[in-house]
């Protein structure tokens, strides 16, 4: 083989390496953005519409905690802990309880 044979194969290696690694995290994405509208389906049918768009609303200001309620959500209906929708006013309790435990806790002192 020859030295441009060579260089050749290897520049064939590197783009294979390219468009594989460029399938694989197209494929995760496809993957991950199925998994996001399953979890919104599921959310959105154990949410009455004004706790649907409460959540929605609420996805836009604190989206950290907007994921946590849907995963929550979700877990629930898995385990058929969810029998009904829940209202806007379900959802509000839910909230407060969720911001209550991850608010952080801030002590001042004056020295």
């Amino acid at each position: 083989m020859s030295a441009e044979d060579e260089e050749l194969r290897r520049i064939q290696e590197r783009l294979q390496a390219e468009i594989m690694a460029r399938q694989r995290q197209q494929e995760e994405e496809e993957r991950r953005r199925l998994e996001k509208q399953r979890i919104e389906a599921i959310v959105r049918q154990v949410l009455d519409s004004e706790a649907w768009a409460r959540l929605k609303r609420l996805e836009m200001v604190k989206p950290g905690l907007a994921e946590e309620v849907k995963l929550y959500l979700v877990q629930l209906y898995a385990a058929g802990r969810l029998t009904r929708r829940l209202s806007d006013a379900e959802l509000k309790a839910l909230l407060a309880r969720l911001a209550e435990r991850t608010s952080p806790d801030f002590r001042i002192r004056i020295v």
